[in-house]
């Protein structure tokens, strides 16, 4: 017990022998081809002081790791996936190993080592004492598991594979990103003969739970996205939020680009940046929860003389994150805020510039033809302005923030 077991150790599988492969933990380590990301904690001088145990995390496997993760070994899962021995000449299917043992040594990690030993240790006690009165090892078997991929391998091999690829912020793709393919797959699986007929819920109408033996659903593969993240590492960067004097600077270069603007078309544009500005600061509003403003509702409420003087009605159509349908939101807004933000003039402006082409109704920011604007478009417009504020006025944007990376308006200004 105090290596690395393949559980299908003591079962022949179909027409392939038994397995019988065995390895001492340090002998399990990653495979030649293996280039897959592994997240290094370093220092500001880029130094790595971790130590020398340390470093060995995810590249190879530990005494004991059998038992608390299930495992089959390389050549058994391959045999699963492929029906067959893998070629020696075929570097397809030597990338294809390299995957296995990737993944394998993700699950093991999903562990810590202190708990590995302690288990290890514990068993080795059992064992000892069983032994003392002559009784037989109530463990329960490990293996062997059926000649198929019931654990996953599939989607994780997709998973890891996909992570190799080009990312925003690294040269890999991030676990968020790359844990999207599970999710593929189970609601694939759902809608599957298979998963139709293993599907059990239980629960009321508004909390239920679901049971289903799809196998991004296994012990196994939960060990694996553990240590998968683990071993990657999430580089996580929040937009960086728009203090109020960089909201005035901006609507300050905003009112002089709406006095020199020789066209409509241009002023169009301009108000579409403004609104967009006003109301996602002031209404606190995410990105995509602007993008709901309706326009006929705001032109009526604008007009209406049963709204108060100092308020504007800001309406929002659609769907709000948490809720299950369409809903009418009415959102009131200071028609001019304490500091001087001058929220109903940039809406009116908005909404004039539709009513001089003829456009009464839809989305508020749309383009001529009623169809949504392009938050690209909105993203744009805004990031070179605020580049241009950070150039012109030094201080209000510090140097070290990169406008292009640090800000956005897929969340709140705020």
């Amino acid at each position: 017990m105090t290596g690395l077991y393949c559980v299908n150790f003591a079962h022949s599988r179909g027409h392939w022998p038994a397995c019988k492969q065995v390895w001492c933990g340090s002998c399990y380590t990653t495979h030649a081809l293996d280039r897959f990301p592994k997240h290094e904690p370093v220092d500001e001088e880029g130094f790595n002081w971790k130590p020398a145990e340390e470093q060995l995390r995810y590249t190879q496997a530990r005494d004991g790791d059998f038992l608390l993760a299930p495992f089959q070994c390389d050549l058994c899962v391959f045999r699963n996936l492929q029906g067959r021995n893998p070629t020696n000449a075929s570097l397809q299917d030597e990338m294809l190993l390299c995957c296995i043992r990737r993944i394998n040594l993700d699950a093991v990690w999903g562990r810590e080592t202190s708990t590995v030993a302690a288990t290890l240790r514990s068993a080795k006690t059992m064992l000892r004492t069983w032994q003392l009165v002559g009784l037989t090892p109530s463990f329960p078997a490990l293996g062997p598991y059926p000649v198929e991929d019931s654990f996953g391998y599939g989607v994780a091999i997709a998973m890891v594979l996909k992570s190799l690829d080009p990312g925003r912020y690294a040269d890999h793709q991030q676990f968020e990103s790359i844990r999207k393919m599970r999710a593929t797959f189970s609601n694939i699986f759902m809608s599957s003969k298979r998963g139709t007929d293993s599907l059990r819920s239980f629960g009321g109408d508004r909390a239920k739970h679901v049971l289903t033996d799809s196998p991004t659903n296994s012990l196994f593969f939960e060990r694996f996205c553990q240590g998968c993240v683990r071993r990657m590492g999430q580089e996580v960067r929040q937009n960086w939020a728009i203090p109020l004097p960089v909201i005035h600077a901006l609507l300050d270069l905003l009112e002089k680009d709406w006095s020199f603007a020789q066209t409509e078309a241009e002023k169009e544009v301009i108000g579409l940046v403004g609104a967009f500005t006003v109301i996602a600061f002031c209404g606190s509003f995410r990105g995509n929860e602007v993008f709901l403003a309706d326009l006929h509702g705001t032109k009526k409420y604008l007009e209406s003389p049963e709204v108060e003087d100092g308020v504007i009605i800001i309406p929002l159509l659609g769907r709000s994150k948490g809720e299950t349908g369409d809903r009418y939101h009415l959102t009131p807004l200071a028609a001019t805020t304490s500091s001087g933000i001058q929220v109903k003039l940039w809406v009116s402006r908005l909404v004039a510039t539709k009513a001089g082409y003829g456009q009464v109704r839809g989305p508020l920011f749309s383009t001529r033809r009623g169809i949504l604007v392009s938050p690209n478009m909105i993203e744009t417009e805004l990031m070179d302005r605020l580049q241009g504020i950070k150039d012109s006025q030094g201080g209000l944007i510090p140097a070290d923030v990169d406008v292009l990376e640090d800000f956005g308006i897929s969340r709140s200004f705020r």
